[in-house]
């Protein structure tokens, strides 16, 4: 392995198992939870604040003044102090880990920070009715909360990823791959991005 794998995902979908298993796999490191952590070593934030702020979207209604230009202003710097904070933590870090080897980075907008040359951006989605059994499952909870869960979650990626990358989240022209987790079941996607990989002769000794 020579690249770096970047995997974004719907909410519910796997996307963060496929990651962990494909990097264990490979044998490579995998970043996700263990990446909010080490911005937060080295920036200085606490954990807890990267993980409130992050992929969180404003809530623009509670700066809204009436006047167009100072909502915007309000709105941006409100932006700025939180989630940028936390955003260039993170992805100071992300580039730090690409420098370093072949690894697994799900989420955090790290496709965009990496150039195309040295990664492969992966996307895993899902059907409705696997998303929202695997979100009941794991969260233990309704049917009626996994559904609501689910588009929020969502809503706030696409929000996150749209705001810091020149692409739309979730959409074909934005990632290198896109796979359907409720088809080919979380093995078969890592199968099917080692076969990609082999392809592109990112698998040495192969």
């Amino acid at each position: 392995m020579k690249g770096i794998i970047c995997i974004g995902r719907q909410y519910g979908s796997g996307g963060r198992e496929v990651g962990e298993k494909l990097a264990r796999k490979l044998g490579i490191p995998c970043y996700d939870k263990l990446l909010i952590k080490k911005a937060a070593l080295e920036s200085g934030l606490s954990t807890d604040f990267i993980s409130k702020t992050e992929e969180s979207p404003i809530n623009s209604i509670q700066f809204l003044s009436g006047n167009p230009y100072a909502d915007i202003a309000s709105i941006g710097n409100t932006f700025y102090s939180e989630s940028q904070v936390t955003f260039n933590a993170e992805k100071e870090v992300i580039e730090k880990i690409a420098k370093q080897g072949p690894c697994v980075i799900i989420g955090r907008c790290a496709a965009s920070m990496i150039p195309k040359e040295n990664r492969l951006s992966v996307f895993i989605y899902s059907d409705k009715e696997s998303t929202v059994k695997r979100v009941m499952k794991r969260n233990q909870i309704s049917e009626k909360e996994a559904v609501h869960r689910i588009k929020h979650m969502n809503r706030m990626r696409k929000h996150f990823y749209e705001f810091y990358s020149e692409t739309e989240w979730g959409q074909s022209e934005s990632y290198d791959m896109m796979l359907s987790s409720s088809k080919l079941g979380i093995d078969g996607c890592v199968d099917v991005i080692i076969d990609g990989l082999r392809g592109m002769g990112e698998m040495e000794n192969e």
